[in-house]
């Protein structure tokens, strides 16, 4: 996904391999962007909300300074099994039926 389509609070995607998570853009710059991942997606850390930096391709990049996540790669997040993020282009089906399917998960206490 190129992120120079992206805007600030505008809803989108990531994806490592089969795991898909809702967030929202918080900057642009040049470089890319960063998305803070929806609430729902983790824990609330008192560090703060979960932030990942994504390069202009999309692919997520060293977020070492504003990610608070324990799978990474020199910097880069992800997860053991997908990989690092990616910003994923999915149509308004798919994004609905992961909307259906949060709406089914239990908080976590």
């Amino acid at each position: 996904m190129d992120t120079k389509t992206l805007v600030v609070g505008q809803e989108v995607y990531v994806v490592s391999g089969w795991y898909l998570k809702k967030g929202k853009v918080v900057k642009v710059t040049s470089s890319g962007v960063e998305v803070q991942l929806a609430l729902f997606e983790g824990p609330i850390r008192p560090e703060g909300p979960e932030l990942i930096r994504f390069d202009t391709n999309g692919k997520a990049c060293d977020s070492r300074d504003i990610y608070k996540g324990s799978m990474e790669w020199s910097g880069v997040p992800g997860t053991f099994e997908g990989g690092p993020w990616e910003l994923a282009d999915i149509s308004a089906e798919e994004r609905a039926a992961f909307e259906r399917a949060a709406k089914r998960k239990v908080p976590s206490q």
